[in-house]
């Protein structure tokens, strides 16, 4: 029997991808999975039951974005495989780094799921600010709990690794999940580590096991992981979606990879790294900004939603932002249900210096934020009242009339 470990690590000040190591059993469970009290217990509604000593603020800002977070793996994993996770998963937050590291965390990271012949846990450090690079570490750890719980078993490593990071790159915005996003600084690296030769090919990356994968821990392997996804999901429009659903079936009913992949793709993996390749060096710079500016304004609009149920008005987006800003935005307060986090609105306010100009219309009721991008495309945000509550908060996308919307960015054709 082994023992697996995946973990997020941070070194020098940048989150690397998530690292599954598989070495000799250890009883290397959390202390206070088999009795320890230092931790409270609190069986939350959703997917997870919670061990944790945080505050009661902190745990309901993770447990309101971890749960759209897992619906996310659910509605993913079950398009694949069918079926759902219905036990709740356990998940153990420390405010404390030296308890994380003292009850199995592993020295230098930030977030770690495992699992042994006890069960399987997820496990995450809590104090201090969670900002994008925690995040995408819980959420990309939290992706390998949740198929683990889900199939029973690890996916090929370079699949389990590169969605685990597709969705450690997925952002929040108080009323969603949004996976998707191509962080433009690692946009650039994907085409600097493909021009220059970093990556493994195709094939090898496809061959790795999890032994191989461990030896050496290279965040290229991640890169390369993480960029087939995306060419997976969306090159050619989808064309190649479908495919890598009946690859990963194949595999879950007991094909190993090698054959699971040539029943589908066939054996030719010179051709599709042809067209990987140019898939991703074709991609225009930061080509997931249309996709950044919606969860900037459906945020903002979530907050602008609350502010108008609870009765305040606004003149213009002017007025919106120096409100937000100044701390006289009418918010619900902790413990109520309506409550969002305030580094939710932080973030959102300082992004959306970058992504556009905003303005609010008015004119039929309750007022729509709008935000205009640099190349004409409008994003805007409306939301229902209903007894009281505000819902149904979305964002519509409005194109130029000037020039022909181009396909989604990611769907870039690679013949």
């Amino acid at each position: 029997m082994v023992k697996q470990r995946l973990y997020g690590w941070i070194a020098g000040g940048i989150a690397a991808a998530g690292i599954l190591l598989a070495g000799p059993f250890a009883e290397s469970y959390p202390k206070n999975n088999i009795g320890s009290t230092h931790l409270k217990v609190y069986t939350a509604p959703g997917f997870y039951t919670f061990h944790t000593d945080v505050s009661l603020k902190k745990l309901r800002q993770i447990w309101l974005r971890m749960n759209f977070v897992a619906e996310a793996y659910q509605r993913r994993l079950h398009g694949i495989f069918g079926g759902a996770v219905t036990r709740k998963l356990p998940f153990f937050i420390f405010k404390n780094a030296h308890e994380y590291y003292a009850d199995g965390g592993m020295p230098g990271s930030a977030g770690v799921f495992e699992n042994n012949y006890t069960g399987q846990w997820l496990m995450a450090i809590g104090q201090g600010r969670l900002n994008h690079q925690i995040w995408h570490i819980i959420q990309h750890e939290g992706f390998h709990q949740f198929t683990f719980a889900f199939i029973h078993r690890f996916l090929p490593p370079w699949a389990n690794e590169g969605t685990a990071e597709f969705f450690g790159e997925g952002l929040f915005t108080g009323s969603s999940f949004i996976t998707g996003w191509i962080p433009p600084y690692r946009e650039a690296r994907i085409k600097y580590e493909i021009k220059h030769n970093k990556f493994k090919t195709i094939h090898a990356m496809r061959e790795m096991s999890y032994s191989q994968w461990n030896d050496v821990l290279m965040g290229t392997n991640y890169d390369e992981a993480w960029s087939m996804i995306y060419f997976l999901a969306y090159a050619n429009h989808g064309r190649y979606a479908v495919p890598f659903t009946q690859y990963l079936r194949l595999y879950r009913h007991g094909f190993d990879a090698e054959t699971a992949w040539d029943r589908v793709f066939g054996d030719n993996d010179l051709a599709f790294q042809r067209l990987y390749v140019k898939y991703w060096m074709n991609l225009p710079p930061n080509a997931t900004a249309e996709l950044y500016a919606r969860v900037q304004t459906q945020s903002l609009t979530n907050f602008l939603a609350r502010a108008v149920t609870l009765k305040q008005r606004f003149y213009s987006a002017k007025h919106f932002f120096s409100a937000a800003r100044d701390g006289s935005l009418k918010v619900y307060h902790f413990p109520n249900r309506l409550w969002l986090p305030p580094s939710l609105l932080n973030h959102a306010l300082r992004e959306s210096t970058y992504v556009g100009s905003w303005s609010i219309d008015s004119a039929a009721g309750l007022p729509k934020l709008i935000c205009t991008m640099p190349d004409g495309t409008r994003l805007i945000g409306s939301f229902h009242i209903s007894d009281q509550q505000p819902e149904d908060t979305r964002v519509k996308v409005i194109w130029p009339k000037s020039a022909a919307h181009a396909d989604n960015a990611l769907e870039t054709v690679a013949q």
